[in-house]
């Protein structure tokens, strides 16, 4: 329960329902299966990488099997987007490798740690479950689900802001 660090997980997959909603049309199946890829990713994927990746949630668990459980999240996760792609569009491609990439290159602080700042944080946890929900609903962007993401992405800015000298 720890590494699902649910106020997070929770945030990150109501910003999917945010931009689903958003759309013009709203397909429930694809609504469920966007926050299940994305609960996989961020809320399991994302913070078990996390953990790997210094402990800080103090877990127990074996590196071993962070990894495993990292691994499988990703997979999984992954897998309902390749199933998206080939069911409703390959444009949700791009979408699952952006979510992979960001995953990893965030919380393992890969490539020097540029992709672990509070601009990448903003991007990854807050606009992008918005784009990506509302993208798999609508298969276009509209400047509505630009301006709610960015909003989004804001919020979470200022939640850092907020939250880092309290820590």
């Amino acid at each position: 329960m720890t590494l699902l660090h649910p106020p997070y997980t929770a945030w990150n997959l109501a910003n999917v329902a945010i931009g689903a909603a958003l759309a013009p049309h709203l397909y429930p199946m694809r609504l469920i299966a966007a926050i299940g890829a994305f609960f996989l990713a961020v809320g399991v994927g994302a913070h078990v990488l996390d953990e790997l990746h210094g402990r800080p949630m103090g877990t127990r668990l074996s590196s071993r099997m962070l990894v495993v459980l990292a691994a499988l999240s990703l997979t999984g996760s992954a897998a309902i987007g390749i199933v998206g792609a080939v069911t409703i569009s390959l444009t949700l491609i791009p979408f699952v490798l952006a979510g992979v990439f960001i995953a990893i290159a965030y919380n393992l602080e890969s490539f020097g740690g540029r992709f672990h700042n509070t601009f990448w944080l903003a991007l990854s946890w807050g606009a992008f479950p918005v784009l990506t929900a509302y993208w798999v609903n609508a298969l276009e962007l509209r400047s509505s689900a630009l301006l709610v993401a960015s909003g989004c992405a804001m919020l979470l800015v200022t939640q850092r802001s907020l939250s880092t000298p309290v820590r």
